[in-house]
């Protein structure tokens, strides 16, 4: 008798940008998933997303670098604040870019 060799069944837990990346990933593998999310529904909170240069080449390899620069802008300072939201400090980092 053959085994038959089926494709793993994924969960994913939660729908942040981490479950949503392997969800794409499993999709274009045509592995099966299931994505699990406890928040009933998307709202913005006027938060930000900073991606480091590490992550970047698997946006590339995805083919989504492009509307990933459509939907973004440069990082050009970094605001330190305490949990009273006291600024710190800043960093100015435009002149991070050529390095």
């Amino acid at each position: 008798m053959r085994e038959q060799h089926l494709p793993p069944k994924v969960l994913i837990s939660g729908g942040g940008l981490a479950g949503l990346f392997l969800a794409i990933l499993l999709e274009r593998a045509n592995i099966p998933y299931h994505i699990f999310e406890r928040a009933p529904g998307v709202k913005p909170i006027g938060a930000s997303l900073g991606l480091s240069p590490s992550i970047l080449p698997a946006f590339d390899q995805l083919g989504l670098m492009e509307e990933l620069g459509r939907i973004s802008l440069p990082m050009t300072q970094l605001d330190l604040y305490k949990e009273n939201l006291k600024l710190i400090g800043s960093i100015d980092v435009t002149g991070f870019k050529d390095k």
